[in-house]
Order: C-alpha cells, then structure tokens, then sequence
C-alpha cells in the first residue's frame, strides 16, 4: 500500500511538473486542466440585447406547467417578474422569458450535476429547500438556462425522493444510527418537483436500490447516503 502510494503521489508530481513547465502545448492545456469550463453556471458576464435575443432564439419553449412554476419560483425569491402573457405591460416591467436552453449538465463547485436521463448517478443530490433551508435529498430532472437580467441564469428542476412511512423506515437501521449519514427512500420518487438553483445544491449523493422485501419492507427501497459531503456544509 505505501509503495502504491508513493507511486501514485511521485506520477502525479511528474505531469504537474510537464504541464506547468515551459512547453507551450502543454501549458496551454494546464489552463484548461485547472479552469475547467464552467460557462453553464456563469452569472458574471452581462449580455447585450443582441445576445439575449439570439439566446432566446435558440432555446426552446417552457411548457405553460414549467413557465408557471418558474415564474412563482422566482415571484418567492423576491423578484417581481410579470408573465409573458400578462399584457398590457406597465412601464419598467420586467418580463420573464417563455423559453429556456435545456441542457443535460452544469458544473458547480467543481463537480458535474447531470439530469437524471443523462447520468443517474449525477444526479442524486442533496439540497437545501430555498425556502424554509431545509435538507432534502431528491433527483435532478431538468436543468435550464436562461438568460435574466442580462446574465445567464441557471434553474434545477428536482424531484425529491419519496419518504417511507415512520413504522416501515424504524425496520431498517439507519434512523437509529445517524452516523452512517444513510436514509432509506421509496424507490420511486414523489410526483411533485421543486425548483432551485446551483447556490442550494449541498452535495451528491451515494444511492443503493435494494429489492422489495428488504429489511421486511414490502416495496422496493433506495438507499441514499450523503457522505461525500463530508461535513463541508
């Protein structure tokens, strides 16, 4: 193991060294390595008129369904958006956008969040409830972005996972040992969805779907551990 390591440390300290020398290829690729592209989060760059409309151009329309639940999202955040369809406009209304760029994963805090279509391990997340800042655990279902006040926002649509009744959760162990930072779910996720943005994700999570019948319980389960996380937030 000690050999293995030192292998491993003295490998690593070999391709920093080349990528951080002199050479121009590789140097330009240690930029790369070391500002990995997260352009889907950004909210820094101000667009011009031009670049919204030609954003807005190119994405793609929100369901009424989607287009509601984001406007009320953003309505109990604060900002007083006013529905594409909501016209006459008064004056300085500020309009949310009917479409929006869906995208298949983001970038934050230097780790990868997919949609649960694109990478289903990516997208176990736990995170806080923008409202009442509440954990809650749940899967990414859509990402979108779209562009806000002249600066492209980013949205998560998360369907929480489903909790299992008291007396069916008290047969597994976890409830009575908090340490192992282990719950046990419903496989099947719950038919409501909530909306966040990168700021509220915590962590990802480890998930383990086990059969029905498992610990006396009579569906199939999923267990979700939120270890990674590691005590950082």
């Amino acid at each position: 193991m000690d050999f293995t390591m030192l292998h491993q440390m003295t490998a690593r300290a070999s391709v920093e060294a080349l990528l951080h020398g002199e050479a121009g290829i590789m140097k330009e690729l240690a930029v790369i390595l070391d500002e990995p592209n997260n352009s889907m989060d950004n909210t820094d760059k101000l667009l011009q008129p031009m670049e919204v409309a030609e954003f807005l151009a190119k994405a793609s329309p929100l369901t009424m369904d989607e287009y509601t639940a984001l406007l009320n999202y953003l309505r109990q955040a604060g900002h007083p958006y006013r529905a594409v369809h909501e016209i006459p406009y008064p004056q300085n209304a500020v309009i949310l956008p009917p479409n929006a760029e869906r995208v298949q994963q983001m970038h934050h805090g230097g780790c990868t969040f997919s949609s649960r279509r694109s990478h289903k391990g990516n997208s176990a997340i736990q995170f806080y409830n923008p409202f009442t800042q509440i954990k809650a655990t749940g899967f990414i279902e859509m990402i979108w972005r779209i562009p806000l006040e002249a600066s492209i926002q980013t949205f998560i649509v998360v369907r929480p996972h489903q909790l299992l009744p008291i007396v069916e959760e008290e047969q597994a162990p976890f409830i009575q040992r908090p340490g192992f930072l282990t719950r046990i779910v419903d496989a099947v996720p719950s038919d409501s969805l909530c909306i966040i943005e990168p700021r509220h994700i915590i962590t990802h999570l480890v998930t383990f779907e086990r059969p029905l019948g498992t610990y006396n319980i009579n569906r199939r389960t999923l267990l979700i551990c939120w270890a990674l996380n590691r005590g950082r937030q």
